[in-house]
């Protein structure tokens, strides 16, 4: 039966989800109905468990204990975990600890799969796709994978600031040779935001990356602002 079908289970499980996704309650009832939930030992109360990862509470650090705890309860459910996580992840936003758990239970591939199809389908929705999108797109860093790294370099050209900034932030941890002549490419382009580009110009400076084959493109193009210059080494510098 689904979450919610005939009998009492369902019905106690629905008092659980209320409780546990009521975000001013205290937090020892809520770790307690996370315990309980991990008891049930069904794939049903995987799925409800999986819901306190779709808020934040007030304080910083309540709110990383209660997911770490419902983190732990997934990797004790061990094989039961997985098939809930990968529905929350397709319909989902805060999906850094299932995907931790994943790829622990189930391996970087899966994940890898998993998440580029949650991006997939994020794409076409019509309803919150920015917000989707972009909290999918910031796990994509984690995934060090060819198929992560040829997804990101096309995320670079999203319509979408947030996209395409934690695009070229996630393809920088590839390295020079994957990332600089693309960040060099957004910064040349007359459409790209002045957010994006004030975002790459720290980048590059913090980075130290040198700019030797496109300096000419970049004093032609004018693009730098004042506080900028190409230095030694072709290296970006605050002026």
């Amino acid at each position: 039966m689904g979450l919610f079908g005939i009998g009492g289970g369902g019905g106690k499980l629905a008092r659980h989800e209320k409780k546990l996704t009521n975000a001013y309650i205290q937090t020892a009832e809520r770790k307690r109905i996370m315990a309980v939930l991990a008891d049930m030992q069904s794939e049903d109360a995987l799925s409800v468990l999986l819901k306190r990862f779709t808020y934040r509470t007030e304080g910083s650090i309540v709110d990383e204990e209660e997911k770490e705890l419902a983190y732990h309860y997934l990797m004790e459910a061990g094989p039961r975990a997985i098939g809930p996580i990968e529905r929350f992840v397709a319909e989902n936003d805060g999906v850094y600890w299932p995907l931790k758990a994943l790829r622990s239970l189930a391996g970087d591939e899966h994940a890898v799969e998993l998440l580029l199809g949650a991006l997939d389908r994020a794409s076409l929705l019509d309803n919150r796709v920015n917000e989707q999108k972009a909290q999918l797109v910031s796990n994509l860093r984690d995934f060090p994978h060819p198929k992560v790294r040829d997804r990101l370099v096309e995320l670079t050209k999203d319509e979408d600031d947030d996209v395409r900034i934690m695009a070229l932030d996630g393809l920088m941890t590839y390295g020079k040779d994957d990332a600089l002549g693309i960040i060099v490419e957004r910064i040349l382009d007359p459409e790209e935001s002045l957010r994006t580009k004030s975002v790459l110009y720290e980048q590059l400076v913090d980075l130290e990356w040198p700019l030797t084959d496109w300096v000419e493109q970049l004093e032609e193009a004018a693009v730098l602002p004042q506080h900028y210059r190409v230095g030694g080494g072709d290296k970006l510098v605050r002026t």
